[in-house]
């Protein structure tokens, strides 16, 4: 079967120099050599003497419009960045809605295929090379004191086709992180039996509980009874809570998908997570911002011994202290 493809450029302009070669050599008739091109006959009697006289060159098509210079009716400068700053402060308008915001603001009448062009041109829009735009680099924050702020969210480790939900919370601080295993879906009542466990096993006071807006305002109350602020993302805003959902990921692949399988017993989940906290607070070293290749626990015990440091030796100008911390058995 003959694979049919579409004549380019290079293919007609050598179909052109071969019907012309061959009327050249008297073996084609003018005529003939008219009609295969769709040209007239006058119209090929000079295509014919032309590429005598300069060769190939004249059967390459000339680009279209002005030549060497700028065209008559170009837009000015000023005019054509004025369109390019109001179509960058509102993406969501047309060329047409453009015009109108041109003339009806700043008293500039143009029209809507001007406003097209002008975007074109200058790859701000309708073209398949944008020009290359600098991202903004994300605010990294961490905060200073251990229990400051601690943000807690819930995930489906296996999907929602298993209603099995493990709440986590983490310090932004040390990082250190608790989760828990509930059997069912994410509740209030099952938010605040996990919050009444992690203030209870948590290594520093916690202050603030970041969380997002599916929990009631029966959790706000229960944490208010313990002294601890509740803060609440803005809609639609998952990096508020950043740490915690990037914690998610991590425990995802590093736990759930690599060391549990889809059908074990939640019990034996449970039991497994404990020890891989464990892990992750103890052992596991941490890069992120103000971590310092450090685990969650040598973290707080770092700003602990400077706090320490600071009460102690606040009042007193010494050269030169060393600290030894000791552990006492009772």
């Amino acid at each position: 079967m003959n694979r049919i493809c579409r004549n380019t450029q290079g293919e007609l302009i050598s179909m052109k120099q071969n019907v012309l070669d061959a009327c050249l050599d008297k073996t084609m008739l003018c005529k003939e050599g008219a009609k295969v091109l769709s040209m007239h006959k006058n119209a090929f009697s000079r295509l014919k003497r032309r590429y005598k006289q300069f060769g190939v060159e004249v059967l390459t098509p000339k680009k279209t419009g002005p030549k060497n210079k700028v065209a008559y009716n170009r837009t000015p400068d000023s005019i054509e960045k004025l369109v390019l700053s109001v179509a960058r402060a509102n993406p969501w308008l047309g060329p047409v809605p453009l015009a109108e915001e041109l003339f009806d603001v700043y008293k500039v009448k143009l029209d809507p295929s001007t406003v097209w062009r002008i975007l074109k041109r200058y790859r701000v829009r309708y073209t398949k090379k944008y020009l290359p735009m600098e991202k903004k680099k994300p605010q990294l924050y961490c905060l200073d004191e251990p229990g400051q702020e601690v943000q807690l969210d819930a995930c489906y480790p296996f999907g929602r086709g298993r209603k099995i939900i493990c709440f986590d919370a983490i310090d932004d601080c040390s990082r250190w992180v608790h989760a828990k295993i509930f059997e069912g879906t994410e509740t209030t009542e099952r938010a605040i039996l996990f919050v009444k466990e992690l203030v209870r096993v948590a290594p520093f006071v916690i202050r603030i509980i970041r969380i997002d807006n599916r929990l009631g305002k029966a959790f706000d109350r229960y944490c208010e009874t313990l002294g601890i602020r509740v803060v609440r993302n803005n809609p639609y805003e998952p990096t508020q809570n950043g740490k915690i959902e990037r914690y998610h990921r991590t425990v995802k692949y590093n736990f759930f998908w690599g060391k549990c399988g889809y059908y074990d017993q939640v019990e034996n989940i449970g039991y497994k997570l404990q020890l891989w906290l464990g892990y992750y607070n103890n052992e596991r070293r941490h890069g992120g911002l103000g971590m310092k290749r450090l685990t969650p626990q040598q973290k707080i015990a770092q700003i602990m011994g400077q706090k320490l440091y600071n009460l102690t030796y606040s009042n007193f100008s010494l050269k030169k202290v060393t600290l030894t911390l000791q552990s006492y058995n009772y």
